[in-house]
């Protein structure tokens, strides 16, 4: 049975906080003084400081590591209560451990009240790769090809890699260009290490688990972990508007097959990105989204946009055209002066938002949130209902000169009715191509 018969070999980057040189030192001076604390409380109980050690350069994931207990850890067994055989408590810390925390909470408690009211200066930090090196992850080939399609065909047929596995029973795979922290977290979910998975990561830990899970074909494995870090973000509250975090979260959610949120995700980019959404696509680092779902979102941008000005378009042509539209005045010279006012009124507000004359696609800068309230802001006059007590026309009550912001309202809920984001289904099989090994 194939056990640590493949070894996958990754890069490990270290990295470091440093701060800006604009940065106040105080910041780190009362850092060191509280690490201080720590270490006196050490010392109390007689703890020896911990010497800082290299990072493993090799993750057993089948077998397990040499020297390592079999069996899942288990948290250590809590203290007896109280009455119990002394043999089986623990002994409770010395009376310095005591005074040294003492010490150190009336040391933080007036900290806080001197520095309650003083102004906390801005640290600026930047991550830096200070070192790299290599990390190889023994793992199980049968567990791979179980978890991932990508690694079922590669360890199956007649690729090298499954060549090399046959004949000597072991191969290694070069992944070079991996997140090593995402994949171990993968490679726990696979070889069932439950316990060493996460419950809740950040988006842009998400995000690298997405990339991987779409690349290696491993949705059906991860989906159980993946709704729960989903839920965790939900809870803690998905974007109402248009951001960076509306892409990588639209790529997470395509990944891990979430219809409704995909929709609402793919919405806000329908509604509120400019043209220059391909462009913020572009500078996502490391998350692909298909073209076919960034053409469909500028397509359906630049349609409802096209439409909601035509809207406006098509009456100004229609009062211009010189035949009499009023039919609320009394007389032939008021009905004229009325179209004439509309087609003023029209005519001033469109300038005055930048819509006449009517722009070309792809409508640099607008977005289509933003030019629908600009043209339900548009104000239009009349002189008929101004003139006379009479409200009617034709069509019935008409208290927005005839009725025309109503018409305006309409024809743009129209609009947005099919503004209403993309279906996960249209792009679902797509997830997963075999085309990275080129």
């Amino acid at each position: 049975m194939p056990n640590g018969d493949v070894t996958l070999t990754l890069i490990r980057h270290v990295y470091q906080e440093v701060e800006s040189p604009e940065s106040d030192n105080k910041a780190s001076a009362v850092e060191e003084a509280v690490l201080d604390e720590d270490a006196e409380i050490e010392a109390a109980l007689g703890i020896e400081p911990e010497t800082p050690g290299e990072e493993e350069n090799t993750l057993y994931y089948a077998p397990d590591a040499p020297g390592a207990e079999d069996g899942p850890f288990y948290p250590p067994p809590p203290r007896a209560k109280r009455g119990s055989d002394e043999r089986d408590r623990s002994a409770s810390p010395p009376a310095s451990f005591w005074a040294a925390l003492k010490r150190q909470a009336a040391k933080i408690n007036l900290d806080a009240v001197e520095n309650e009211n003083a102004p906390k200066a801005a640290v600026k930090t930047e991550k830096v790769i200070v070192s790299s090196h290599e990390v190889q992850c023994i793992v199980s080939s049968r567990h791979l090809m179980l978890a991932s399609r990508y690694f079922e065909t590669i360890l199956s047929g007649e690729f090298e890699e499954a060549k090399a596995l046959r004949a000597t029973g072991h191969v290694e795979i070069t992944m070079l260009d991996e997140d090593l922290d995402s994949m171990t977290i993968l490679l726990n979910i696979i070889h069932g290490a439950s316990r060493k998975v996460p419950r809740n990561v950040s988006l842009e830990v998400l995000s690298k688990l997405a990339v991987l899970v779409s690349k290696y074909g491993m949705l059906e494995t991860v989906e159980f972990f993946s709704d729960t870090w989903i839920d965790y973000l939900q809870r803690e509250g998905l974007p109402k508007a248009y951001t960076k975090e509306v892409l990588r979260l639209l790529f997470v959610f395509w990944v891990f097959d979430r219809e409704t949120e995909f929709r609402d995700m793919t919405r806000l980019a329908q509604r509120e990105a400019d043209d220059k959404f391909e462009e913020d696509v572009e500078k996502l680092e490391g998350v692909k989204i298909p073209a076919g779902i960034i053409d469909a979102i500028k397509q359906a941008r630049v349609s409802a946009m096209e439409t909601a000005l035509s809207v406006v378009h098509t009456l100004i042509t229609k009062y211009m055209e010189g035949s009499a539209l009023c039919d609320a005045a009394l007389d032939e010279e008021l009905r004229y002066a009325c179209d004439a006012m509309v087609l003023g009124s029209l005519l001033k507000s469109s300038r005055k938002i930048g819509i006449w004359p009517k722009p070309e696609a792809p409508f640099p800068g607008r977005k289509y949130k933003g030019l629908a309230k600009a043209i339900r802001g548009i104000k239009i006059l009349d002189v008929c209902n101004k003139t006379s007590s009479r409200r009617w026309n034709s069509h019935g009550p008409a208290g927005n000169s005839h009725g025309l912001e109503d018409v305006i309202e309409e024809k743009l809920k129209e609009v947005e009715k099919g503004l209403d984001g993309l279906r996960l289904f249209d792009y679902a099989k797509k997830r997963y191509v075999l085309n990275h090994r080129e």
